[in-house]
């Protein structure tokens, strides 16, 4: 009789292990999922003014100071300062605000947020890492990485009992 208690703890044991790795692994897909749709958020290439002229770029070619003209419903492609225009920026995917944010002369956007309905010359100031979005992505990778001290010593643990109980049954 007492031997079927060993095996029914070693049987929850080893239940409650690999559903906690399975809880694990299915938090960490859709934390890559939410990384990479973040990443989307930046578009391939930008129009920028130069010369007196516009000239659409690949985005890694953008310098802080630039003149950006972003039409609607195009995403802003970096941080910056609006320098001429106005228009309403959808910035739901970055702050989780549900409306638009009226943006003017001397707003600051964000980059990856979306122009709604009218064009703005934007001037870039952060680019690349810097940016509030790659920030946003940092940690989130970051928190990825790291497991909770809890679930560390919950390892470590396992590691040790489970195949104790296992032997002992």
């Amino acid at each position: 009789f007492i031997h079927n208690l060993y095996y029914e703890a070693a049987t929850m044991v080893i239940t409650f292990v690999l559903t906690g790795k399975y809880i694990e692994s299915r938090s960490t897909k859709k934390t890559k999922g939410a990384i990479s749709a973040l990443m989307k958020l930046v578009p391939d290439t930008t129009l920028v003014l130069r010369n007196n002229q516009i000239q659409e770029i690949p985005i890694n070619q953008l310098l802080v100071n630039d003149i950006v003209l972003v039409k609607p419903g195009t995403r802003i492609p970096s941080d910056g300062i609006v320098t001429e225009g106005s228009s309403t920026v959808d910035e739901s995917m970055l702050t989780g605000e549900s409306l638009p944010i009226e943006k003017t002369t001397g707003s600051i956007v964000t980059g990856g947020s979306m122009n709604q309905n009218g064009a703005i010359y934007i001037k870039i100031t952060k680019i690349g890492e810097d940016t509030t979005l790659a920030k946003i992505i940092d940690c989130m990778e970051k928190a990825q990485e790291k497991k909770a001290p809890i679930a560390k010593i919950a390892d470590k643990v396992s590691g040790f009992f489970v195949p104790i109980v296992i032997s002992i049954a």
